[in-house]
């Protein structure tokens, strides 16, 4: 189910799919994308973002463009009373059931989770809030499952290794994209740019953060290099 949600992703052929499938698809698609997003080998209660689970403002930029997808395709001021159970193709309960079977239960802990939880429950009810149809919203699908693909398979390098391993250039320029279409559909309606989740780090101002630094560092390389040049 996981493969054939980023596949349909990919190819933006949601409205191809019968009513349950692509609830179904799309209920799993949130679901990964809350797995991801911690960027981490180890387990995470799902929903449960922050700062302290990133090293870097790069993992958290990362992490936070992962989670703002759901925080963009859900409306604003969602307020459910409660956690959100989804099993199947049933509809969704208001309440955990303990001893469900193959249940996914999204806990309301975040912005994220929140929206989680209400993407979730409309999938199947096929209340049209999201227009799969439009060309942003398949762009940002589309980017979405692309970045899943490649950072779920950094991730188990990571686990591999057994330790963190800095972003390549090919991961770095799809998260980059990633953002880019967050940004135009958060222009587009008049809003800015959500925060998943206290203390999410954007892609633009990660790199900002770091260039002073990097320019420092950089400076006194040179000056010492130079030091030693005349010295010699």
């Amino acid at each position: 189910m996981s493969a054939a949600a980023l596949e349909t992703a990919k190819r933006g052929t949601w409205m191809s799919l019968d009513k349950k499938k692509r609830a179904r698809q799309f209920r799993a698609f949130v679901v990964m994308s809350l797995r991801i997003a911690p960027l981490s080998w180890r387990p995470v209660p799902l929903g449960q973002l922050g700062p302290h689970l990133y090293s870097t403002p790069e993992r958290n930029a990362a992490g936070s463009a992962l989670a703002r997808t759901l925080v963009l395709l859900a409306p604003d001021n969602i307020r459910p009373g409660s956690d959100i159970v989804t099993n199947e193709g049933d509809p969704t309960q208001g309440a955990i059931e303990t001893g469900v079977i193959h249940a996914v239960t999204i806990l309301l802990v975040t912005v994220v989770a929140i929206a989680a939880a209400y993407l979730g429950g409309i999938a199947v009810q096929a209340i049209h809030a999201i227009n799969f149809d439009d060309e942003t919203t398949k762009r940002l699908l589309a980017a979405q499952a692309r970045v899943m693909g490649i950072l779920s398979l950094h991730v188990e390098r990571e686990r591999i290794a057994g330790h963190e391993l800095p972003f390549d250039e090919t991961e770095s320029s799809m998260l980059r994209a990633l953002e880019d279409v967050q940004r135009r559909l958060a222009t587009l309606r008049h809003r800015p740019l959500p925060s998943p989740f206290q203390g999410a780090t954007e892609l633009v101002k990660a790199t900002t953060s770091f260039l002073p630094m990097a320019l420092l560092v950089f400076a006194a390389f040179f000056l010492i290099k130079q030091h030693d040049e005349r010295r010699s």
